[in-house]
């Protein structure tokens, strides 16, 4: 049967409805994909409204043996990216292929061919679309259903990277421990001395207040992540974007953020395993049954994801980050029903960061790879 790969338009709703229905057919067999809603992959590609595409262009290719499709790969040309980290460096997202080479070789090659075109001499990837969103291929943590927000992919993946050229660029770390661990005392006695010696007080998210917290997180997100590999600083309108369904799905116990001296420093932020309600709903619509799933989520997760956590530049070496994982487990430790914690994900070079988690609960349970390849 003819391979063949055709550009898409995501403007298209036949052509996005089969970029977006693809993964159902890679893994209708695998019992640890969790199907995505529909109506968030088709916000996150919406070109035209998603504030990510006001500063990055994009392409995206569907390859077919025949009729059917058997893989897609979109090409970024993210401006802001480069103009922040003064590089040029393409990257690629929301890859999918059957287990064949050829297919992930046409598809690697499109997209690289594009990138190249436009003048970048590296490409970067998975990014969906970009680091501020879920990113990384799955290399080690198989074994385990994906926490929300959070990459899935089959294992044969990395062989189709790894044949075609890729090769480590950065390790996005993920760690377990169970909601009932005991806080290790060393970390304990740093958050004492930290409170004791600090003008440091702490409050949970106020939801009557949403925008001006949202406008505090936006601020602190900024700021904390500057300087690390990858990033790029979102727009306000792109963070509010991101976070305009979470209001619906937070809990504001389980935020906490760090005043010192009444000036917000940093945050750390909860969220429910989703993923777990998801799981429910193989077809990724919004059905009625998924819609009462939902509205009674509380009552049937048992997992959690620390999605982020971080302290403005001017307040670190204060030891805030161990408060606020302190009052953060206190929290968690309140829900009866919570029995995981998953803390994602954490760049691998971030020894800080990696310190007080492996304290906490021993090495990374699950590994995310960025993968690069010169053009």
């Amino acid at each position: 049967m003819s391979l063949s790969i055709r550009e898409i338009d995501l403007t298209n709703k036949k052509d996005l409805n089969t970029f977006i229905d693809l993964p159902w057919s890679i893994y209708k067999n695998d019992p640890h994909w969790v199907a995505p809603l529909k109506m968030a992959v088709k916000d996150v590609l919406n070109v035209k409204k998603h504030p990510f595409y006001e500063t990055a262009r994009v392409k995206a290719w569907i390859a077919f043996k025949g009729d059917r499709a058997v893989g897609r790969i979109m090409a970024i040309n993210n401006h802001s990216y480069n103009k922040y980290q003064n590089t040029k460096i393409g990257h690629f997202g929301f890859f999918e292929s059957i287990h064949d080479e050829h297919v992930s070789t046409l598809l690697f090659k499109t997209a690289e061919a594009h990138l190249k075109s436009e003048g970048l001499t590296s490409v970067q990837g998975p990014m969906n679309p970009g680091t501020n969103y879920e990113c990384g291929l799955l290399v080690e943590g198989f074994k385990d259903d994906p926490q929300v927000m959070m990459t899935y992919n089959p294992p044969y993946y990395i062989e189709q990277f790894e044949k075609h050229g890729y090769s480590k660029a950065m390790d996005l770390l993920a760690y377990h421990v169970h909601a009932n661990f005991e806080m290790p005392k060393i970390i304990l006695d740093i958050a004492e001395r930290t409170e004791k010696k600090s003008k440091v007080t702490f409050r949970t998210l106020n939801m009557k207040k949403w925008n001006e917290e949202l406008d505090t997180m936006f601020e602190i997100y900024n700021s904390a992540w500057e300087a690390n590999w990858g990033f790029v600083p979102m727009t306000k309108d792109e963070f509010y974007h991101t976070a305009k369904d979470l209001k619906s799905i937070v809990n504001p116990e389980m935020v906490h953020i760090a005043m010192v001296e009444g000036n917000a420093a940093g945050f750390i932020l909860t969220l429910p395993d989703l993923n777990q309600i998801f799981k429910m709903n193989p077809r990724g619509n919004l059905s009625p049954m998924f819609i009462y799933r939902l509205l009674t989520a509380k009552k049937r997760i048992t997992r959690c994801r620390v999605i982020t956590m971080g302290v403005k530049k001017e307040y670190r070496k204060m030891g805030l980050e161990t408060l606020l994982y302190k009052h953060n487990h206190i929290a968690i430790r309140k829900n009866p029903l919570m029995k995981d914690i998953e803390m994602s994900w954490i760049l691998e070079t971030n020894i800080e960061m990696n310190k007080p988690l492996i304290r906490m609960g021993g090495p990374a349970y699950k590994r995310y790879r960025i993968y690069e390849r010169s053009l």
